[in-house]
């Protein structure tokens, strides 16, 4: 059985996933040579023709096309319109979509690539799927992997991107609940992240939406050196840096209290900080860290095929 997975997400990417492993994995940034290329805006522009320069790859009708994304403003839309399109370039293949599920595609495509019998796995981005309320995106999500099982263990949903652009959205200031039947911890907050924390703090400190100039420019804080640079950007950089550390410090401990495993995944886009990826492995030595090679979005067409064959 062939299985093609498509990333309708940011970093748009497609993998061939057949008897149990990746054959083929493309991103498309790396075709249009546009950096980190998404089709947030294509609703009014495609006109029902939505274009991958990555299914050129594709000679083949799948057995089952998988998609993976999140849904966000337009793109509840927009998704529909896109699938649409990509199924009838693809001849109407079978198909499954579930935009609920953002950081459940993270968790697998890191343990795939890991060779762990078990782990637990820490997905940090700057903010995903809304799997229960609209509004509440989830931000750190803690999950419990084997080879054939995951279960959500904790999951931080906050709605701080929406106070922010002012609209109104009930404040569930640390609303905490267990859900017994899942065995799953679940809180709801207007508070930030280490991925949500990055994500203001690289245009605040003039990069755009360029992270890892602001990772790099950290280390420079701490050379007794004098280079040409604008200092107050180094600052800002330490800064992001040092509070998104501590932050994720306090997560990785919270993963040790659920479980007896040393085997830790990370995932989600906040792991493209290589910086401090080094960072906790002094912290944490006797840990067993695996960061996944493709922690951002385009990871997920992995995670969306191997979904698949968990449920």
């Amino acid at each position: 059985m062939k299985v093609l997975g498509i990333n309708i997400s940011h970093d748009a990417s497609i993998c061939v996933y057949e008897n149990n492993k990746i054959s083929d994995f493309w991103v498309e940034e790396r075709f249009n040579n546009e950096k980190k290329w998404y089709p947030d805006n294509c609703n009014e522009e495609f006109n029902d023709i939505f274009y991958l320069s990555i299914l050129k790859k594709i000679n083949f009708k799948p057995d089952l096309v998988c998609y993976s994304s999140y849904t966000k403003g337009k793109r509840k839309n927009s998704n529909k319109k896109i699938i649409e399109s990509l199924q009838k370039q693809l001849d109407n293949p079978k198909y499954y979509f579930d935009d609920k599920k953002h950081h459940v595609y993270h968790a697998l495509c890191g343990f795939y690539f890991s060779k762990f019998d078990e782990a637990i796995s820490l997905v940090i981005d700057g903010g995903g799927a809304h799997p229960f309320l609209d509004g509440f995106q989830e931000f750190d999500s803690i999950f419990y992997v084997n080879k054939k099982n995951i279960f959500t263990i904790f999951q931080h949903l906050s709605n701080i991107r929406y106070m922010i652009r002012g609209k109104n959205i009930e404040n569930y200031s640390d609303h905490t609940f267990q859900d017994f039947k899942e065995n799953t911890e679940f809180l709801f907050t207007s508070k930030s992240n280490p991925g949500f924390d990055f994500n203001r703090m690289t245009p605040a400190a003039g990069f755009g939406n360029e992270h890892g100039k602001l990772m790099g420019l950290s280390s420079y804080a701490y050379s007794y050196e004098n280079f040409n640079l604008n200092y107050n950007q180094v600052k800002m950089a330490k800064e992001a840096q040092e509070k998104s550390f501590l932050k994720t410090c306090k997560l990785i401990e919270k993963c040790l209290t659920y479980k007896n495993i040393k085997n830790i995944v990370l995932s989600g886009g906040y792991f493209l900080n290589c910086s401090n990826n080094f960072k906790y492995v002094k912290k944490y030595p006797d840990l067993n860290f695996f960061v996944d090679p493709i922690p951002h979005d385009g990871g997920t067409s992995i995670g969306v095929c191997l979904y698949n064959d968990y449920k």
